[in-house]
């Protein structure tokens, strides 16, 4: 079986081979696929390469500089002016091919002008966000200047990512189209993001690994050995706006029949295609270059495997990704101008994946509380009364909009006894508009072979 991917390469490869007839039919089949496909397919083109004559203006001579930055969870930020407001925060997604825009309020009041329409697709297993191309007259962050810069705007009203519009605790996405301009550092321990006008130049030993990009994805090779003892190479994509270890495809496990051999939970990620169910499991080893990461024994407790993520889509070469969780425990350098992943481990830091082991998948609100998106059902939480659209007030005590969403990753992977307390707006019980609340006992516990190994 051929995917999309490898049919481009095999089409490449074969180029010289190509006559004028083929050409012919090649054109021909462009059509036939655009056609079908109406305007989204073409405004996708569209957008893609709307910022391929964007220019970084550096406002001093400095060749390096600490952006202002900050990290929710997993996930690197960074704060922006458009067309000289100040104040916006957005992601750094190595993931994204394109800036956007969400309507968050403060976006709302720059009134841009919608232009063509848009579809957004990424992660998920329903519909994808509608949106439109829309460009403000500059774009900075920290003395690094873009003029005329074009971004895609998404509705969150219209998009499966959020529940509810306050979850944009956010006002956007810088993608490849920006991205490609600089070398990125990120220091998760050290809260700092920088980035350098030219090729990172390591004053240190770092781990190094060249990456590739593919329709502005950058990707590198790993080598993935399951307990069945079967080995898979396959690129990854980096992807810094994912807040996961490791996601591999799971159409290619089936077709090439790999063995888990391992026990897997259910789950839900959430991208801009909405819910994506998946199965999660703990892989052994991963090899990225020279780099190992594998179970190791310590004295308390064997380290435990890198929590991976299952994804099915229709590619069986799609959607294989490390992300955030995984990064950040190093000091991480994505060089656009050498084409190269550098990775520097902390010295007091040793891999370990974090489980989700209360089994609430929570999202911040801007109030600072935290939103239930979805019910882990093989873990404690299931047992209990929850339901997506929750908000979870306080957590043994320390009410939600005091913890920080690290706060709360680390709570959920710590087995024990947790009183969450919640309030359920909009209940069959109470008037419309009113919430009930109410206190749960919820007792987590590690599982063997998933967030522990097995002996």
């Amino acid at each position: 079986m051929f995917s999309f991917r490898q049919a481009v390469i095999q089409k490449v490869a074969n180029v010289k081979a190509v006559n004028l007839k083929s050409l012919s039919q090649n054109i021909m089949v462009i059509l036939v696929i655009v056609a079908t496909s109406g305007c989204s397919f073409v405004n996708k083109i569209r957008m893609r390469n709307a910022n391929d004559d964007l220019v970084a203006e550096w406002r001093n001579s400095a060749q390096e500089v600490e952006l202002r930055s900050t990290y929710i969870g997993e996930k690197p930020y960074i704060y922006a002016s458009i067309n000289g407001v100040p104040g916006f925060k957005f992601l750094v997604d190595t993931g994204a091919s394109i800036t956007i825009l969400q309507d968050t309020p403060k976006i709302k009041a720059l009134k841009l002008e919608p232009g063509y329409e848009l579809q957004l697709s990424g992660w998920g297993d329903e519909e994808s966000s509608p949106a439109y191309q829309t460009s403000a007259d500059e774009f900075e962050f920290d003395g690094i200047r873009f003029k005329n810069i074009n971004f895609a705007y998404l509705p969150i009203s219209t998009s499966k990512y959020f529940f509810r519009p306050d979850e944009a605790i956010y006002d956007g996405v810088i993608g490849h189209d920006v991205l490609r301009h600089f070398t990125w550092k990120f220091d998760k321990k050290e809260d700092t993001i920088t980035v350098f006008n030219g090729p990172y130049n390591p004053k240190e030993e770092h781990i190094s690994m060249p990456f590739d990009i593919w329709f502005s994805k950058l990707e590198i090779q790993g080598e993935m050995l399951f307990k069945s003892g079967q080995k898979v190479t396959h690129e990854l994509i980096i992807d810094t706006g994912s807040r996961n270890y490791l996601k591999i495809n799971s159409l290619y496990l089936e077709n090439n029949e790999i063995d888990i051999s391992q026990p897997t939970i259910k789950a839900a990620d959430f991208g801009l295609n909405g819910r994506a169910l998946h199965q999660r499991f703990s892989l052994p080893r991963l090899t990225l270059g020279n780099l190992a990461l594998e179970s190791a024994a310590s004295e308390k407790l064997e380290v435990n495997h890198i929590k991976t993520n299952i994804i099915r889509t229709d590619d069986e070469d799609d959607l294989w990704v490390i992300g955030s969780a995984l990064l950040n425990k190093y000091v991480s350098v994505v060089d656009y101008h050498s084409n190269r992943l550098y990775l520097k481990p902390y010295e007091d830091i040793r891999f370990h994946s974090r489980f989700n082991l209360l089994g609430l998948e929570l999202r911040k609100i801007r109030s600072g509380e935290f939103v239930v998106r979805y019910v882990l059902p093989d873990m404690a939480a299931a047992a209990g009364d929850f339901q997506v659209g929750d908000i979870v007030t306080s957590i043994n005590g320390k009410n939600t909009a005091d913890m920080s969403s690290d706060d709360w990753l680390a709570t959920s992977a710590s087995p024990g006894r947790y009183e969450v307390c919640l309030k359920r707006e909009n209940s069959t019980s109470v008037k419309m508009g009113e919430a009930t609340e109410s206190c749960q006992l919820v007792v987590s516990k590690h599982i063997v072979g998933y967030s522990v190994p097995s002996i």
